[in-house]
């Protein structure tokens, strides 16, 4: 999968906040707020980086799903953007 703008920027988001455990992750509201996007395309977005395991759904905050990053997600961050697969 190649990765959009936008993807870099929702998985450096979720790595700032330090969402990369099942209990610590964001919800779509939070991630909405960062990439200006509509919620359908946030979570088109969120499907399509869960399908290539960059992120996965966490616990639930209430109603709403949460997402944390991934082993893969996490080094795509820290590598700078460089897909080494």
């Amino acid at each position: 999968m190649e990765l959009a703008r936008v993807d870099y920027t929702i998985l450096k988001f979720l790595k700032k906040k330090n969402c990369t455990k099942h209990f610590m992750g964001a919800t779509l509201q939070e991630i909405m707020q960062i990439t200006k996007n509509t919620r359908p395309t946030t979570y088109r977005k969120m499907m399509n980086l869960r399908k290539y395991g960059y992120v996965e759904k966490g616990c639930k905050a209430i109603n709403a799903d949460t997402f944390y990053l991934l082993e893969k997600g996490i080094k795509i961050v820290e590598s700078g953007g460089i897909e080494n697969d």
